[in-house]
């Protein structure tokens, strides 16, 4: 493949890849540090037992989601906005409304959304590079979608503090041809890698290994294990899609946009009230988790993991904005700590990076970064590669398989 040097607006995003990645970073920290702060100072550290949340996270939630509402009916955002991964498919965000999305997120995330950041990264990134190429007299579609994705790495790297995992995930979503495929990660792994820097420079946080679970060793029979874990990965992907159903039936029956987003968001803080290792984007549950293995029993891990599916659609549903993979990636890293209490001849690493590759790998064609990124927070190593892959591939087949079995009923 040749790369498309030759262009003009090409040679200008490969300079100003190292202007996005610093935006990105700096986005990145002011959002963290934000949604950082209510986080600790509302939710403090996670704990397991049930019913041992504070009562008041109900009246904030609520209080929380009609802020949110007044917010979005201020700066007149619409109803339905396309999530991290829609605008990342779609390689554009509008300049205009990139500072209201960003702020209603990370209003969002403060008060207790059961959500995650990659929404606000992906709005305030993307903003930016659709902002720069919106300056340039170019009006060439890939143009502007380059400069958006590669806006979107930037603070994707700092936020993941993965530049690798952001720039391959860019790029599998991206609606950039293939045969492009390379000109677009050049700029996006720069990006990813210059917000990294600026990021873990001043934090010193990294993801690789946040979820850690030592003692995996690597054996033939983990390859079915994870055909296996892929097919489970399926139903827990069903129950959330009826969850979702039902819930986005029920609360639109609420007339009133504030009282909606009043009870939603009520709902959302009663549910982490009653299941504290619901609270949040699940980041921190999650590593508590996988840190308290051997006390979680399978009846608290599956109450968690149905309370966290409906904490995460009443989110939405109540009207905030936010990311799916850090409330996704609890949903299968809990969902993969269950199939080791309940079958403990799956080891726990494997079953926990498993299910959290395949829960998302099963509906998002990032087959790649989901891999990459299931073994890496778990360390599982090189070894664990394989099996992980054939649980997000078995994940994605299956998937495509029933979608394809509904489709031919409903056509009948």
């Amino acid at each position: 493949m040749v790369l498309p040097v030759s262009q003009g607006w090409y040679r200008k995003l490969l300079f100003a890849a190292l202007f996005l990645g610093i935006g990105g970073g700096v986005a990145a920290l002011l959002y963290s540090a934000v949604t950082g702060v209510g986080i600790s100072l509302f939710f403090g550290d996670p704990r397991s037992d049930p019913w041992s949340g504070e009562w008041w996270w109900i009246p904030l939630v609520s209080l929380g989601a009609i802020l949110v509402a007044a917010l979005r009916g201020w700066w007149h955002v619409p109803e339905k906005v396309p999530g991290a991964v829609g605008l990342a498919r779609q390689g554009w965000v509008d300049p205009s409304s990139a500072l209201s999305l960003f702020t209603v997120s990370a209003v969002s995330l403060f008060v207790g959304a059961s959500l995650g950041p990659s929404f606000g990264i992906v709005v305030s990134g993307g903003g930016l590079g659709a902002w720069l190429v919106s300056r340039s007299p170019t009006d060439e579609i890939e143009a502007k979608q380059e400069y958006t994705l590669t806006g979107m790495a930037g603070g994707l790297g700092a936020v993941f503090s993965a530049p690798l995992f952001a720039a391959v995930m860019g790029s599998e979503l991206s609606p950039t041809r293939k045969t492009n495929y390379v000109a677009a990660f050049i700029p996006q792994l720069v990006a990813a890698t210059i917000g990294y820097v600026i990021f873990f420079g001043l934090t010193g946080k990294v993801m690789l290994n946040s979820f850690g679970i030592s003692g995996y060793e690597y054996e033939n029979v983990h390859l079915l294990y994870g055909a296996l874990l892929g097919l489970f990965s399926v139903i827990v992907l069903v129950v959330q899609a009826l969850i979702g159903k039902a819930l986005r039936h029920i609360v639109p029956l609420i007339a009133n946009p504030v009282l909606r987003a009043g009870i939603a968001g009520a709902a959302v803080g009663l549910i982490a009230f009653a299941l504290p290792l619901t609270a949040t984007g699940g980041s921190s549950q999650l590593a508590y988790e996988t840190d308290n293995i051997a006390t979680l029993g399978a009846g608290l891990l599956l109450v968690v993991l149905i309370g966290k599916m409906i904490a995460f659609t009443l989110s939405t549903e109540a009207g905030f904005l936010g990311g799916p993979v850090f409330p996704t990636l609890f949903i299968g890293g809990t969902a993969g700590i269950l199939v080791h209490t309940l079958l403990p001849g799956i080891p726990a690493p494997l079953a926990a990076a498993a299910m959290i590759a395949a829960v998302p790998g099963g509906t998002i064609g990032a087959p790649v970064s989901f891999i990459l990124l299931g073994a890496g927070v778990v360390g599982v190593g090189i070894s664990g590669i394989a099996p992980v892959g054939i649980a997000v591939v078995t994940a994605h087949l299956a998937v495509w398989g029933v979608t394809l079995f509904q489709e031919a009923r409903e056509s009948v």
